[in-house]
């Protein structure tokens, strides 16, 4: 007959806590798995992280990071990301990295349909009318309405749906030009890198054109329409960068 093993009153009482611990862990704490961080090379052989949930963008070389700048960044595959106020953009390969995980949620979602709005419908409202933009308006309007919908809601009111619209083909950047206003320097590159007719819309160039071009809609809404803006600059100097490729 086997003698029982006799454990002291404070020993007794560390394994019974541990084992409640253990199992509160178990039963209460739901397992959650969080979506994967971005990351790029770019050509100067530093690193680009884009973080899933604030979309902020920073530039990792040698393990120091610091914020990376405005601007339009080249990565080695000759792909391009724009970051806007310390945000990048959304790309698909960023799409496609965090939708391992839980979508993630956009830091400011009025903000994030502002800048829908802005793009889809064009300065001074030149695509008013057209489907995309009217449908970026109801997202907007959803958004302001429901902002905490559930992460089961049908995706126009799901959270960050605005955030997610902002590379979503189904919602181009108007490259229409309001009656009796000139073409900008983004409206130009845009139609002598996707075509007049959108012929090389599928085109990597074409997809880069359409973003600086919808950056520049944001900044021309906010100031004088008439005036060149920062990224209206960019897009006079990308008519001579070899990755904006003339449409044939």
């Amino acid at each position: 007959m086997s003698t029982p093993i006799r454990l002291s009153p404070p020993r007794r009482a560390a394994l019974l806590a541990g084992a409640v611990l253990s199992l509160a862990t178990l039963l209460g704490a739901p397992m959650t798995v969080e979506a994967q961080t971005w990351s790029g090379n770019l050509r100067d052989g530093s690193q680009l992280r884009v973080d899933p949930q604030t979309r902020r963008a920073v530039r990792d070389q040698g393990g120091y990071q610091r914020p990376m700048w405005d601007g339009v960044h080249y990565l080695e595959d000759g792909s391009m990301v724009i970051i806007r106020d310390g945000t990048a953009v959304p790309t698909q390969q960023m799409l496609e990295t965090w939708d391992s995980g839980p979508a993630p949620q956009a830091p400011q979602a009025s903000q994030d349909c502002e800048r829908l709005v802005q793009r889809v419908c064009g300065p001074q409202d030149a695509c008013g009318q057209s489907e995309p933009c009217l449908a970026a308006r109801k997202l907007q309007q959803q958004a302001a309405t429901a902002p905490d919908a559930p992460a089961d809601a049908p995706p126009d009111l799901a959270a960050g749906a605005c955030a997610k619209a902002l590379s979503d083909p189904a919602y181009p950047v108007c490259a229409q030009v309001a009656r009796g206003a000139r073409a900008s320097e983004c409206a130009k590159l845009v139609e002598r890198v996707c075509g007049t007719d959108g012929r090389c819309a599928k085109s990597t160039g074409c997809d880069a054109a359409r973003q600086l071009l919808g950056m520049e809609s944001e900044e021309r809404a906010s100031g004088d329409p008439r005036a060149l803006t920062a990224t209206g600059g960019q897009c006079r100097e990308a008519m001579g960068n070899p990755f904006f490729k003339p449409c044939q």
